[in-house]
């Protein structure tokens, strides 16, 4: 009986999430140490093996897990197979080992096997959801979600590069840098970015709502996500061909906003008689930082503001965040608690969404406000650093009562096998 208990939690969507929620706390975490170090001294923490620590708890444990288990989930119409289960185990124990070694020894051999290990065991992984959307509509959630699995297995040819691009000894090479962004590019911009749009299209097909993209605004949005490169080239080789390349990028990344705009106006109505009030403010948080995201991109077809994106490290950071925490992190638990993975009726619960949404626009503000100040030639914000660690704390602090708060049952709107 013990053993056939374990078995249905193991196979339940629901105890992977929670796993990769504790991923996100354990980043969070450590984001907060990061930040205390411009205040006192930390003898324990040094500084770039734990940002890499950090940065790979978040991207490779939370989004990446949570990103797949809310589309294998499929809104309760999907179940988590013996080697669904053995891949996530896999991928989880890699996460795990990046958390503790990448702290430890930075990019050492045990970092970097785990890295490679999350990489192959993710593509197997995705292919295994590619093949489950067979059914999805054609131009819906089908080719949005399948366009973002594109550009994660064209991120990864990024990480590729750096082991020969080491052992030709050309660290020090724009080359090196290049790679890095590309796969950090092709992550925010491709894989995060179509993901994220698939889940509103896939809800929208859910519930009787046609959300579905034509062909030209995916082609719009496809484009600009391979040309907006050039902006990470721009930095280093500010030809203006780059900068041509870039300008065109942003220009088709707006056109394709405003054609999503279009369409999301057009079904807003039918969308919020479907929508409980807490959700409509969590998902208006994301829908807000996407639209952000689209407004700060199109800043940069101007030569000056590209290359001040890309000195003023304020800005990248909180671009980083403004995807990773402000519309995937938002989207994913708006998820986990509509099908009731997480207790939306627990005040505990809601206390802790509030702080943890509190904590990601707070410390977004500071962000771009002190990265304004810089540019601005005004100098550093006084208390900038202490007022940077208090929201920061918000995170870690409002994720830890949102998992406290016991489970609940699942939305009523749907049925949830295997949550």
């Amino acid at each position: 009986m013990n053993r056939m208990k374990a078995l249905v939690l193991y196979a339940a969507p629901r105890f992977w999430f929670l796993l990769a929620a504790c991923d996100l706390l354990a980043a969070a975490t450590m984001g907060v140490l990061l930040r205390t170090m411009y205040l006192v001294e930390l003898p324990f923490v040094t500084f770039k093996p734990w940002l890499h620590g950090h940065s790979h708890g978040a991207m490779l444990g939370w989004l990446f897990i949570g990103t797949c288990l809310v589309f294998l989930h499929d809104w309760g119409k999907g179940r988590l197979t013996r080697r669904d289960v053995l891949l996530l185990a896999g991928i989880q124990v890699a996460v795990v080992v990046m958390l503790i070694s990448f702290p430890i020894q930075g990019y050492g051999g045990m970092s970097i096997l785990a890295s490679t290990m999350h990489a192959l065991l993710s593509l197997l992984l995705l292919g295994r959801l590619w093949s489950r959307t067979n059914s999805w509509p054609a131009m819906g959630s089908r080719a949005l979600l399948r366009t973002s699995m594109f550009f994660f297995g064209l991120s990864l040819l990024g990480t590729v590069a750096i082991g020969p691009i080491l052992a030709l000894d050309l660290q020090s090479h724009e080359i090196y840098y290049w790679s890095i962004q590309f796969y950090l590019h092709f992550q925010f911009n491709g894989w995060f970015w179509f993901a994220a749009m698939a889940i509103g299209v896939r809800w929208a097909e859910q519930h009787g709502i046609d959300l579905n993209m034509d062909s030209r605004t995916m082609v719009l949005w496809i484009l600009s996500a391979v040309l907006t490169y050039a902006l990470a080239i721009a930095w280093s080789e500010p030809h203006p061909v780059v900068f041509g390349l870039v300008s065109l990028g942003v220009v088709l990344q707006l056109w394709a906003a405003i054609r999503t705009f279009w369409r999301l106006s057009a079904v807003r109505g039918q969308a919020r008689r479907q929508f409980p009030d807490w959700a409509r403010w969590s998902v208006g948080v994301a829908l807000a930082c996407m639209a952000m995201k689209v407004l700060v991109q199109t800043a940069v077809a101007v030569p000056l503001v590209a290359r001040m994106a890309f000195t003023i490290r304020h800005y990248v950071i909180g671009f980083i965040h403004l995807n990773t925490l402000g519309i995937m992190t938002m989207l994913l638990l708006t998820y986990a608690l509509w099908v009731g993975w997480l207790d939306r009726r627990s005040r505990v619960a809601r206390f802790g969404l509030w702080t943890l949404t509190l904590g990601i626009v707070a410390s977004e503000f500071l962000l771009f406000l002190q990265g304004t100040f810089f540019w601005a030639g005004l100098g550093i914000i006084p208390g900038h650093y202490w007022h940077m660690v208090l929201t920061s704390a918000l995170i870690p602090v409002g994720l830890a009562l949102l998992l406290m708060g016991r489970r609940s049952g699942t939305h009523p709107r749907i049925s949830s096998p295997g949550t």
